[in-house]
């Protein structure tokens, strides 16, 4: 009888034990759940961020403040949508609706660890100290103007594919034919409304490609040309916009030229005078011994990069000159190889000697000038360009007196440009044989320095 007598006993103190455990965990977590509230009281707990931002411990108007200047460059900053040459620009806030409600968005982060019960928000607040907590925002929008923007990029960038075919001797490359990828699409453009980046903000337009059935390869293959000849390609990187752009023109010219056995070709033939009647714009160009502006700046980087591609095709070159001077905007080849156009007076021309035709294929990829030559040559020799006794001209200084000048000014308003002496040779091994061809004696003129004095 004692016996239980004791261990009821026991058995209320662990209930008295258990209970008074209780009320005082009850106590300590509502006291600090109090303090927690009382210290973080109308402000944001601390380890919750937004758009990469940490905003603990800042209250609803400073959150307004810091997150204002973010949700304005994601609804109103343009973003410039790419594909090869086309480039469309937006505004989200204009071309989608799209809006932030930024007291929404203050509100949200607000309530952060302060829903459910004590133990809930207690736990909750822990864990976004410790972790952290980013909370993801996307610009609402208009999605009839969504699909506005879809119809509009469609129109310009779809296209069909094309089959390779031969026109007036020269072959028309096949072309892949491309379709706007609507999922991808949408995906970038949803990306782009949650992203304050401005380095993301030109988007690759993403696309559908659709292969052309007959391609330039099949077309290539049916006339008996297999191989790539000589190739050869120079940078446009630092070129002026129009020389860029006389540059493409000229290339689509010859671009896709074929040249018969034994036929000599001609690169004023097709470029012809390269002046502004012909769609060509005013750039840098080499006349009367120095560098000005002219119609046609550029077209001369084509000529010698094509040269270029010729040589190494082991192809005879029939007429070429080199430019009255060598500078800076004729140094996308060495000295001695590259090739002075002026419709009437200086051509270039090489003969197609082998059995069979030949194509040329000029492009711009990127900042590149892209050109080659493709034939079929049972026995292609190994070919290597080598320039030697090469000299330099110094140019002369000239002093002009001008009264209009402060007393000891100087102005140099013409920069010196040295002169050059140069041979360049191309050297044919095959068989375990070395042949070697002079290809030209080259001389370049000095520009002198001109400075003005008093």
């Amino acid at each position: 009888m004692k016996y239980y007598s004791q261990k009821r006993r026991n058995n209320k103190n662990k209930v008295r034990k258990f209970f008074s455990f209780l009320i005082i965990l009850i106590i300590v977590v509502s006291l600090f759940e109090g303090i927690d509230l009382y210290i973080n009281r109308n402000k944001i707990f601390p380890g919750v961020s937004a758009f990469g931002i940490q905003l603990g411990g800042l209250n609803k108007e400073e959150v307004k403040k810091t997150l204002q200047p973010i949700v304005l460059k994601i609804t109103d900053s343009p973003r410039v949508l790419i594909f090869e040459e086309e480039k469309i620009k937006i505004v989200p806030k204009d071309d989608l609706d799209a809006s932030i409600d930024l007291s929404q968005t203050v509100n949200e982060l607000y309530r952060i660890a302060r829903s459910g019960n004590i133990f809930k928000r207690i736990k909750e607040r822990i864990a976004v100290w410790r972790k952290g907590y980013e909370v993801s925002f996307q610009a609402e929008f208009n999605s009839q103007k969504l699909k506005d923007l879809q119809n509009k990029v469609s129109s310009l960038i779809n296209r069909i594919p094309c089959d390779a075919y031969l026109e007036n001797n020269r072959i028309v490359e096949s072309r892949a034919g491309v379709k706007l990828n609507l999922e991808e699409f949408d995906k970038a453009i949803l990306e782009t409304l949650s992203c304050w980046d401005e380095n993301k903000y030109l988007i690759s337009i993403p696309v559908i490609t659709i292969p052309p059935q007959y391609t330039t390869q099949d077309l290539l293959k049916k006339l008996g040309i297999f191989q790539e000849l000589g190739a050869y390609s120079t940078s446009l990187k630092n070129k002026e916009e129009n020389t860029i752009y006389n540059i493409k023109l000229a290339s689509e010219m010859i671009n896709g030229r074929l040249v018969k056995p034994q036929e000599v070709f001609s690169f004023n033939e097709y470029v012809g005078p390269a002046e502004k009647e012909d769609g060509y714009k005013e750039s840098t160009i080499i006349a009367n011994g120095r560098f000005e502006n002219g119609y046609g700046g550029g077209v001369c980087q084509v000529s010698s990069t094509l040269y270029n591609a010729a040589l190494l095709a082991n192809l005879p070159i029939v007429e070429r000159y080199n430019h009255s001077i060598y500078g800076d905007a004729t140094r996308y080849v060495p000295l001695g190889r590259d090739a002075a156009i002026f419709f009437g007076y200086k051509d270039l021309r090489f003969k197609n000697n082998l059995d069979n035709e030949i194509v040329i294929f000029a492009k711009v990829l990127g900042d590149v000038l892209q050109v080659n030559i493709f034939g079929q040559y049972s026995d292609k020799p190994e070919i290597e360009i080598i320039s030697k006794d090469e000299k330099v001209i110094d140019y002369q200084i000239i002093r002009e007196k001008d009264p209009g000048l402060e007393a000891n000014q100087e102005i140099v308003v013409q920069e010196g440009v040295p002169g050059y002496k140069v041979k360049t040779y191309r050297i044919i091994r095959k068989n375990g044989e070395e042949k070697i061809e002079l290809l030209s004696d080259d001389t370049y003129k000095s520009v002198p320095m001109i400075i003005k004095e008093n």
